[in-house]
């Protein structure tokens, strides 16, 4: 299994498993099978609520918690009663009882592990928020409890704040990539700045598990596959690795838990990587950070690539 090594060194396998919305009943299976066929990479969150269940299944499955890498996240949601709210419905925000510090040790009991390979923060909304998680994630980094701290869907405004309480640049940032959304200008300043990328969202919306048919459809990644005999699927995972981007397709189907990890024994040729550049539309199937930079303090909002 080919890495990616991150800023501080940490080795973090670029080819993993997204679980979010897989059926807990398959959760187990899933994960021994695709243990089997050599992921290493397990990304998951407190917002999953399947914590536990991937915890459970490593033991079931006899694999050792130093033989894998786990990804989790901590979400604003935790610290409010019935989730955070944006919108008209922010009148409705109300705290609970617990900490930043509570709601992210809530992850390493439901983990039962001692450590974290990578712990993200899930959003960047409210930045006073989400600077004091990044504080609480800095200072168990530093404590070793951490190994990589990283963040998702952050853009150059956001990189300056964390920059403003924390000596730890992050060693990830996981956003939104797919051929309708290339994000080209991200990717390259997180690579400049040493930072990873992870893809998320590339084949379907965060709440749905059916793939978007103008993607695994489209006819001009359809043409390719043909001509290299694989599925539109693994031509697009295959487009993300050639660019060092991290992949964690999400799936519990063993035909596809296999294809997605079978994208190494080909490449794409520097025309075919252009083609399917080509069908950028900047266009977000998920969430959009775009907009929440106007909710920074102006001197963020200046700030661009």
């Amino acid at each position: 299994m080919r890495t990616i090594k991150l800023n501080n060194g940490v080795e973090m396998p670029q080819i993993g498993l997204g679980t979010f919305l897989i059926p807990k009943e398959h959760l187990s299976r899933t994960i021994a099978e695709s243990y089997e066929l050599g992921y290493r990479n397990f990304d998951t969150a407190w917002r999953y609520h399947n914590e536990t269940e991937i915890a459970n299944a490593l033991k079931e499955n006899g694999i050792k918690r130093e033989d894998v890498f786990i990804t989790t996240k901590v979400n604003r949601d935790a610290l409010y009663f019935g989730g955070y709210k944006v919108g008209k419905r922010a009148i409705f925000n109300l705290r609970n009882f617990k900490s930043i510090k509570t709601v992210i040790q809530e992850s390493f009991d439901n983990l039962k592990t001692d450590y974290i390979d990578l712990f993200l923060l899930h959003w960047i909304h409210p930045l006073d928020l989400t600077l004091r998680m990044y504080e609480e994630l800095t200072r168990l980094y530093h404590e070793g409890r951490i190994r990589a701290i990283g963040v998702c869907s952050s853009l150059p405004p956001h990189f300056a704040a964390y920059a403003d309480v924390s000596d730890v640049v992050p060693a990830v940032n996981q956003f939104e990539i797919s051929p309708l959304n290339t994000q080209k200008k991200l990717i390259k300043y997180c690579q400049d700045k040493g930072v990873a990328v992870t893809a998320m969202s590339t084949f379907s919306h965060f709440r749905s598990n059916e793939p978007r048919k103008e993607i695994v459809e489209n006819p001009v990644i359809k043409n390719i596959a043909e001509k290299h005999n694989k599925s539109t699927f693994q031509i697009v995972l295959r487009w993300l690795l050639q660019q060092d981007i991290i992949v964690i397709p999400k799936t519990w189907e063993s035909v596809h838990l296999k294809d997605n990890i079978s994208i190494e024994d080909f490449s794409l040729t520097p025309e075919e990587m252009l083609t399917i550049d080509s069908l950028d539309q900047g266009k977000f199937l998920n969430y959009d950070p775009t907009p929440w930079v106007k909710k920074m303090p102006l001197m963020y909002q200046n700030m661009s690539y």
